[in-house]
């Protein structure tokens, strides 16, 4: 073809002609490959969608000449595949916008959609129990198959998407792909009309919940479940309550008996609140926004909501406000916690409140901790930046992105290192060509070996450059995740053990400091002595006893 000829390839109007076959054919130079990029190509079954997908996690550096290495690469690999170079200014165009705009708004896209085909293959229509895909997707796991799962007044609980119709035209390879008329049947789903109200638009036909419930999909049927107080529940006859925390039912469960448990063993119940008045059996899950448990908590089982109420915990619990009555050998994760007696067990908050204090119990606390009376020994009291949910939670995001980011940088120096010795090798070649006349340096290219050194030498010491910047760049990322531990750290400064009565012996006071690079510290309590313990600036010391508890002054 004329080269007028080709530019018409990117016009679409001539390219969808079904009357126009393009065959894409290339004169090819196959090379060893001296390095591997950190992304790759993936077309679509169909053939209509293209996509780069990038190695985890996705780091790019704003160099010119990465972003002309991306593209050459993205040509090579499309030509490699067969798909049709056209319009590739555009699309070229939109991969650095898209870039550009993930970089801003700190986005970390495994995917980006770099071109769709004119040709559109017909999408079926599908019905999606959202309430179950929404649990599925945050909990990162399949519900169990006797679930049914909470909904608000107002809760989007079933969808049906409508088929979309697909387009006769041409596939990223060229071919051309005729698509076939379909008249699809959209399901029907039997329903209360008291509970449920369908909203139909132009793209989907929704189901919403009138009422706080319950839902389960049997067949083509919606159904409600409302009832809110139960007896004994049982895994035999009592399926999985799912889902609803935010805004669902409030349910009531009690004992038959003082001998029987409330909830027997292997149950997950979620709600809006939950009451329970008798024990808790093994592997039970609790979780709402406000649980309240006036019986045993096993220590097999779990509680988590913003506020929890337990009788006596032997399980976990893992709330922003948490009342005890006993703490018996359980385990406690709070922004605050109070505690009428405990022994044995293990609490983790920012602020800790205990009226009586036994024996062997294990105190994690950022900002105070308050214990009126001690009758016991061999406590362990930590002072800990990351003792609440809160802080814990971002040491444990950063440790894991500093560990995600670590491997990469492995990646990077490896490749670093290979490309360095290459250099190395024919460092003496490059130097003879530089160091020859004219005439020489002609006839020394004129050797096909000599040639392919140089050029791959040129290659390795772009790519080099480009993978400094990326060491910079990870290093730059790690040093914000290492400010940001600090910075939690140092915020420890006040925190203040404080005691009414008078300590016992063989308690033991420790500082854990992990970024801050100060030296872990340890006090033993002597028995009768009545000091409070602090942080002064960054020593944890003795402190003349305070007056008042109220506030923590």
């Amino acid at each position: 073809m004329e080269e007028r000829e080709v530019k018409r390839i990117d016009d679409d109007v001539f390219f969808n002609d079904k009357q126009v076959e393009v065959i894409q054919r290339y004169d090819i130079c196959i090379r060893k490959r001296l390095f591997d990029y950190f992304f790759n190509l993936e077309l679509s079954k169909e053939g209509d969608e293209l996509y780069v997908i990038f190695e985890s996690p996705f780091v790019i550096v704003e160099d010119e000449g990465l972003f002309k290495e991306i593209c050459t690469s993205i040509e090579g690999t499309m030509a490699h595949q067969k798909i049709l170079l056209r319009q590739m200014e555009a699309q070229h165009a939109s991969l650095r916008k898209e870039i550009e705009r993930c970089m801003k708004l700190g986005l970390h896209p495994e995917r980006i959609l770099l071109k769709r085909a004119l040709y559109r293959p017909n999408k079926q229509g599908h019905v999606n129990f959202i309430l179950k895909k929404v649990w599925e997707e945050k909990n990162a796991q399949k519900a169990p198959a006797n679930s049914i799962f909470g909904a608000g007044v107002g809760d989007a609980v079933l969808e049906y998407v409508k088929p979309i119709a697909g387009a006769s035209g041409p596939n990223l390879l060229g071919q051309f792909v005729k698509v076939k008329e379909e008249k699809p049947i959209p399901p029907v789903f039997e329903c209360n009309s008291d509970a449920f109200e369908l909203k139909e638009g132009p793209q989907k036909m929704v189901y919403f919940s009138k009422i706080a419930q319950y839902v389960a999909v049997v067949g083509n049927a919606l159904k409600s479940f409302t009832k809110d107080s139960y007896i004994e529940m049982k895994s035999t006859n009592t399926p999985m309550f799912l889902g609803g925390v935010q805004n669902g039912m409030v349910l009531r469960i009690g004992a038959k008996n003082e001998i029987d448990n409330a909830i027997e063993s292997n149950l997950r119940i979620e709600a809006g609140e939950i009451h329970v008045k008798g024990n808790v059996g093994k592997n039970v899950n609790l979780v709402a926004k406000k649980v309240i448990v006036e019986g045993q908590l096993h220590n097999d089982s779990s509680v988590e909501a913003d506020e929890i109420f337990v009788n006596n915990n032997k399980g976990t619990c893992r709330g922003n406000k948490v009342i005890c009555k006993y703490a018996d050998r359980g385990t406690i994760i709070a922004q605050t916690c109070e505690i009428d007696a405990g022994s044995g067990s293990q609490i983790f908050a920012r602020e800790i409140s205990m009226q009586q204090l036994k024996s062997n119990n294990t105190f994690y606390f950022s900002s105070k901790c308050v214990v009126d009376h001690i009758d016991g020994s061999e406590n362990t009291f930590c002072f800990s930046a990351f003792a609440d949910p809160q802080s814990k939670r971002i040491l444990e995001e950063t440790k894991d992105e500093m560990a995600i980011y670590k491997e990469k940088a492995q990646k990077v120096m490896t490749q670093y290192q290979k490309l360095n010795f290459f250099l190395q090798q024919n460092q003496a070649t490059i130097d003879k060509i530089k160091s020859a006349d004219a005439a020489t340096r002609k006839l020394l290219m004129e050797d096909e070996s000599i040639q392919r050194t140089y050029y791959d030498f040129m290659d390795c010491l772009r790519r080099i450059k480009i993978l400094r910047l990326y060491v910079l760049k990870i290093q730059e990322l790690n040093r914000g995740f290492l400010d940001r531990l600090v910075s939690l750290e140092s915020n420890m400064r006040g925190t203040r053990l404080f005691a009414k009565g008078a300590w016992t012996a063989f308690n033991t006071i420790t500082c854990n400091r992990l970024y801050t690079g100060r030296s872990n510290q340890s006090l033993q309590t002597e028995s009768g002595e009545m000091v409070d313990f602090k942080l002064d600036g960054v020593s944890l010391v003795r402190a003349k006893r305070q007056v008042s508890f109220e506030d923590g002054a």
